[in-house]
């Protein structure tokens, strides 16, 4: 059992964090690409409060100690916001529910970031509740479905402090400040069961924040193995995210995933903690020898209250050392964005562009990639290539915003993706664009949205729906 076996793996990234008789128990968190009216506006709201987000999902506690200075720049922001997060200051509730239905045409593309959806599904479900018997345990419930995966993401047990919280379960993780991709690991895929330790509220006037975990993949049988030939299992993923603020709304990070284990292959805790601390030696060998596969980034955000306030953010990745030097990244991946949530009373515009080289989610021993039930695990624009061919490649994302007059809102996503073509597989520039107006009704959202694309094969796409969310 993950558990059982894997427990200690959590313990090497726990803190210690002294006497925490008069500190606050767990939180529940908010969804993740689940409910995007009011993920924007959280994001919004957070951006007016100086917090400089690293890590995704958002503990309802982190917003609410956010009100305060946000309230002083949006009254009616704070508002909406409060009227969410009722539904988290109970003993128990349902936290969201979202159903969307869709009629599409043409190419099965993947849909960036939802936890593996495909252009021709025909229903997305998404529902989370939470019960919590006392301040210190909190039982999530939730689930995640579409045409070809059903999760039940959100469903865990929490314990703890808000200076460790401990959850196991299937709770989602997103180690980067973008908003739109994540190179190491986001919802692009399927959530997978993890044991979790993380702080919500910062430690030491450094603002230390961290997050340690080990989840369990799906199912591979290209495991390679010394001596030839091949095992099957599920690999396990850990994970570790430091971070600190210097300064008010500036946040610097480093993150790191390692996959490794799986069927007959070592899973010792010896061997995890010296690939971990000397990757270019016992990891980065380039044979069936070494201990798993590994990526590692340098984040960076940067919260301005000008007259427009806005954040800028930065992700500087590497799925491979280099010249054997522990702290020198290879195979290395650039991100950059810029997001300035309140252009006037009406618009928001959010920027984000990503280049990375050849090598990402590709392995020698793992040759299913870092890839979870059919999808990669990182950055949706790998998503969109010939399985196993690890080009590089350059995306694209702009997200306007737009609170028209008749009231509700009005958000319009394009991306772009153009692969490297030194492999040989005939990459053409691929495109999306996403259009959503969705309006509040009574404690609903209601709306409708169309896609409209085409992949990297020149094939296009439609699909058109409506959705539904509490």
């Amino acid at each position: 059992m993950l558990v059982g076996r894997h427990a200690a793996y959590v313990a090497l990234f726990a803190l210690t964090i002294g006497n925490a008789a008069h500190a606050r128990g767990v939180s529940p968190y908010l969804p993740l690409e689940q409910s995007p009216e009011i993920e924007r506006q959280i994001e919004r709201l957070l951006i007016l409060a100086d917090l400089p987000v690293q890590t995704r999902p958002i503990a309802a506690a982190t917003v609410l100690d956010a009100l305060p200075k946000a309230c002083e720049r949006d009254a009616v922001l704070c508002a909406e916001v409060k009227r969410y997060l009722a539904s988290y200051m109970r003993t128990a509730a349902i936290t969201y529910a979202s159903l969307s239905g869709a009629a599409s045409t043409g190419a099965a593309t993947a849909l960036p970031n939802l936890h593996g959806a495909n252009a021709d599904s025909s229903y997305e479900l998404g529902f989370g509740a939470y019960w919590q018997p006392g301040d210190y345990m909190l039982v999530s419930v939730g689930v995640v479905a579409n045409d070809t995966e059903t999760a039940p993401t959100g469903s865990m047990l929490s314990f703890g402090v808000e200076y460790a919280q401990l959850d196991v379960g299937y709770r989602d993780h997103w180690l980067s400040p973008l908003t739109d991709s994540s190179m190491l690991l986001g919802t692009e895929a399927a959530t997978m069961p993890s044991i979790t330790i993380s702080n919500y509220t910062p430690l030491t006037r450094w603002r230390l924040r961290y997050e340690g975990f080990v989840a369990e993949m799906s199912e591979s049988s290209r495991i390679a193995v010394e001596g030839g030939g091949y095992t099957s299992g599920k690999p396990r993923l850990g994970g570790l995210h430091l971070s600190i603020e210097p300064l008010p709304g500036w946040s610097i990070g480093v993150n790191r995933v390692m996959q490794f284990g799986g069927g007959s292959r070592s899973e010792g805790f010896g061997d995890f903690l010296n690939a971990f601390f000397n990757p270019s030696s016992a990891d980065n060998t380039g044979t069936v020898a070494d201990f798993g596969n590994q990526a590692a980034s340098f984040t960076s955000r940067f919260v301005m209250q000008t007259p427009v306030p806005f954040a800028v953010y930065f992700e500087y990745a590497g799925e491979d050392t280099s010249t054997l030097n522990n702290l020198r990244l290879g195979n290395t991946a650039l991100s950059v964005g810029v997001d300035l949530p309140r252009l006037g009373d009406k618009f928001s515009l959010t920027v984000e562009a990503s280049e990375w080289q050849d090598g990402w989610y590709v392995h020698h021993i793992y040759q299913d990639g870092l890839r979870n039930d059919g999808h990669v695990v990182g950055h949706w624009g790998s998503d969109w290539r010939v399985v196993g061919d690890g080009v590089g490649a350059r995306s694209w994302m702009g997200r306007f915003g737009w609170r028209p007059k008749i009231g509700g809102f009005v958000e319009a996503t394009y991306r772009s993706l153009e692969n490297q073509l030194y492999s040989g597989q005939p990459y053409e520039p691929a495109h999306d664009l996403e259009v959503r107006y969705s309006h509040a009704w009574q404690q609903f959202y209601v709306g409708a949205e169309l896609t409209r694309g085409r992949d990297v094969f020149g094939q296009s796409f439609t699909r058109v729906g409506g959705f539904v969310r509490f």
